[in-house]
């Protein structure tokens, strides 16, 4: 369960900040992948939460999020994720909820899917936008020191400490860690799968027989620049301390 049930509550702060402090009250809002619903805790009396919908893919948070939100609504989304939901179903089509929504948020969702699987869930979340509706979601940029945004974190990148991690819990395999996250540093993007690195790979690794174990740890990771090359109509910020994630902002004018 440790990497199942979110306890993070800075996302209300993260993307109130970046859209500007909008009216949320009133707004229909879908929280793409937004486990138990810990977005609602930080958001407190900013949201009703008859107006709150949260796609997950994993039964267990749902099913927390349903019992301490009695009045949000939880859906769950089984669609297949090497780490989150390996049981899934794969390409399975984001579900049609009956109505367009005024904002679409998804923090650290697009930190675990491979480019043409982000490109393919953007495509589709946004025809669920209402006209003047807006689609934030957060990325990770690979050469991103995590303590610009949080000086008590360790300096170095996500990968890095990815990798560290990975070393600590595979003692008896030797991980070039300085080496990855320098090859990663200077990639446009790529994926970290377990502890093994692949930088800018083809559209083979997005497959039935693509790498990732179930509940292994699969990350991708984009550079701002090469994200708004990848969406040139939109707005791509740094990040918003204290998270390091940065982030990818489309408006429907």
């Amino acid at each position: 369960m440790w990497n199942l049930v979110s306890t993070r509550v800075t996302q209300f702060g993260y993307f109130d900040k970046l859209l500007q402090r909008p009216v949320w009250k009133g707004r229909k809002i879908l929280d793409f992948g937004g486990n138990v619903g810990t977005f609602l805790m930080s958001a407190a009396n900013s949201v009703n939460h008859q107006d709150y919908w949260c796609l997950d893919l994993n039964r267990v948070v749902i099913e927390i999020g349903r019992r301490q939100f009695p009045q949000a609504h939880f859906v769950h989304y089984n669609r297949y994720s090497s780490q989150y939901n390996p049981e899934g179903v794969r390409n399975l089509p984001v579900p049609d909820l009956g109505f367009k929504f005024d904002i679409i948020l998804a923090f650290s969702v697009f930190t675990h899917t491979h480019q043409e699987e982000m490109l393919e869930l953007v495509g589709q979340l946004r025809r669920l936008l209402t006209p003047k509706g807006v689609l934030a979601f957060t990325f990770t940029d690979p050469s991103y020191d995590r303590s610009l945004s949080d000086p008590g974190l360790p300096s170095g990148t996500d990968v890095r400490k990815m990798l560290q991690w990975q070393q600590a819990e595979n003692p008896s395999t030797e991980i070039e860690i300085e080496a990855m996250a320098e090859r990663a540093r200077r990639s446009q993007w790529c994926l970290l799968v377990d502890h093994t690195l692949h930088v800018e790979p083809g559209k083979e690794l997005f497959s039935d027989e693509g790498p990732g174990t179930p509940g292994g740890s699969y990350c991708s990771y984009f550079t701002a620049d090469y994200m708004a090359g990848l969406f040139p109509e939109a707005e791509v910020f740094p990040p918003v301390s204290p998270e390091w994630q940065h982030c990818c902002i489309l408006r429907n004018d």
